[in-house]
């Protein structure tokens, strides 16, 4: 390459090559890919809080893709990566404009034990046409990024994933003027654990100045089977699949031993750690995600209950977008195994036991199971057969409640606008619906909308006067406009005005096919109300 292909800056580290290209457009913009925001989180540091790295002289390499951490491939199902990777990436069309540029600053997805910042699955082509700077990052997963331990002497309270956004978030505050971004006009946005990661973030009170506004997707803290785990003798129990043998209540010797474990190994054991019971009674769909941390430190990312921090959290005083798909519950259609719908005989397996602290045998269990199984499956029975039943169950059981919980908290508690949306495209992007084999059900499944945001390897760009396309230029345009003005009303929506969820005390939504965005009610809401019937009558408080 010449070296007009190249571009130098200098960041708090030191200087950084990165590479001038071009996007699907042929408008040229600013690469740079895989920069350190933190020290390699190696040895004793693997478990425990990020730190700065050191410095450098000669000017560091980030015109290629950067590593992903240690973990399966949901889209290849292959293992790749590396445990040296808190890297981010920043993309932007001009280093100095006259005036600093809106930052957008994606978080990615994959259950907190998956997913990376490559642009394999999210490339910038997209929403760098637009006036903004997009910035993405890596955080630490599984075991890694939240095992917690009780021991205070340890320093390992939990969250260090979540920490590393943190982390990530002081780094761009402190570096995205170099890069044309305006620290003032940041807006965070991700999709599955990204957005549950998003929605945490807006209620900590270490994120607060960090950024301004928000864009919630298919994710929130009110998910409890995958988004708030129980600490449930995690350590203790993986230490022991993966051979440990000693005192179970010695917490020193357990974080030694898995401290000495390669990080893939540590992946694979975290794959087998849950029961059966607990994957398909209970519902829980990660080994490790955040936690209520048992102690507090200097740096604790959740302190309690999460339903208890969103209400006076600071940011109840921004706008957010949420924003969910319309079969989320797709992304479980690989559940064909009989017992699971053996086990799903127990009607107290259909209630939230997580939220009303229940077992799946009490009275009460099998009174409101009975209710929401009916919900979906009126008198059969579950089974392989009328899978289509579960995995309507299981959009609102693992995804649509939380964030109508969600947004009756923000109902309740904001001063700031709240938009919803839905995203019931059909087309041939939906890549996430044809990895699940289910293209013969209507509707999105949960990861689809991805692919109208990012450009990705597994996929040819769509022809410029597709639906895809026109799609494509929706969402972008939305997403965009929101984080340049706060407001989602674009030119590529021209045909309604997009109105804060609530504005007419009605459960509107913005729906998003592929052939038009209109205002409707949102579907989901009879469903809704009848999860919203059991905490009721239970008196547990729903947000």
């Amino acid at each position: 390459m010449a070296s007009s292909d190249f571009c130098l800056v200098n960041i708090e580290n030191g200087p950084v090559r990165g590479l001038k290209t071009k996007n699907l457009f042929a408008s040229e913009y600013y690469s740079f890919r895989g920069m350190p925001y933190m020290k390699a989180p190696l040895g004793k540091l693997r478990f425990r809080e990020a730190e700065s790295p050191e410095n450098w002289t000669d000017a560091f390499d980030a015109t290629q893709e950067g590593p992903s951490y240690c973990m399966t491939d949901f889209m290849t199902g292959l293992q790749d990566g590396q445990e040296n990777s808190g890297t981010i990436n920043i993309y932007t069309r001009n280093m100095q404009p006259k005036e600093l540029h809106p930052v957008m600053i994606w978080i990615h997805g994959g259950g907190y034990c998956r997913g990376s910042s490559r642009t394999d699955l999210y490339g910038p082509d997209y929403i760098i046409e637009k006036n903004v700077v997009l910035v993405s990052f890596n955080y630490r997963l599984g075991a890694i990024g939240f095992l917690s331990l009780d021991d205070e002497s340890l320093k390992v309270p939990g969250n260090v994933g979540l920490k590393d956004q943190i982390f990530a978030l002081k780094w761009i505050q402190r570096n995205i003027h170099n890069f044309g971004g305006d620290k003032k006009r940041c807006t965070i946005f991700g999709e599955s654990a990204g957005g549950a990661s998003v929605n945490f973030l807006t209620i900590t009170p270490q994120s607060e100045g960090l950024f301004q506004r928000a864009i919630i997707m298919s994710g929130s803290v009110f998910n409890r089977t995958w988004s708030l785990a129980r600490r449930n003798k995690q350590a203790q129990r993986l230490a022991e699949i993966l051979g440990w043998k000693g005192d179970p209540q010695n917490e020193k010797e357990i974080l030694e031993f898995l401290e000495t474990i390669p990080a893939f190994e540590l992946d694979n054991a975290s794959r087998t750690l849950m029961s059966f019971e607990e994957q398909y009674g209970f519902g829980i769909m990660v080994p490790f995600a955040p936690v209520v941390e048992p102690y507090e430190t200097t740096n604790c990312f959740i302190s309690k209950e999460p339903i208890e921090m969103a209400r006076e959290a600071w940011s109840n005083s921004i706008d957010i977008i949420v924003m969910g798909t319309s079969f989320e519950g797709l992304l479980r259609a690989f559940i064909e195994e009989e017992k699971a719908y053996e086990l799903l005989q127990t009607p107290g397996y259909f209630a939230p036991l997580n939220d009303l602290n229940l077992k799946s045998d009490d009275e009460e269990a099998s009174k409101f199971g009975t209710r929401i199984r009916d919900l979906y499956y009126g008198s059969a029975l579950p089974s392989i057969e009328n899978q289509e039943q579960y995995l309507r169950f299981s959009s609102d059981f693992h995804f649509w409640h939380g964030l109508h919980r969600l947004l009756q908290s923000r109902s309740k508690y904001s001063s700031a606008s709240t938009y919803l949306l839905r995203f019931d495209v059909d087309a041939e992007l939906n890549m996430f619906k044809a990895l699940k084999k289910t293209q013969h059900y209507r509707g999105a499944c949960h990861a689809d909308d991805i692919f109208y945001l990012f450009t990705t390897n597994y996929h040819t760009p769509p022809s410029f006067d597709s639906r895809e396309f026109k799609t494509i230029q929706r969402m972008v345009g939305i997403f965009t406009g929101f984080a340049i003005s706060g407001n989602p009303n674009c030119e590529e929506v021209s045909n309604l005005k997009i109105k804060p969820y609530g504005e007419t005390n009605s459960f509107k939504c913005i729906n998003i096919t592929e052939n038009n965005v209109t205002e409707i009610e949102l579907p989901e809401i009879n469903r809704m109300k009848v999860w919203d019937s059991v905490y009721e009558e239970l008196q547990v408080p729903m947000y």
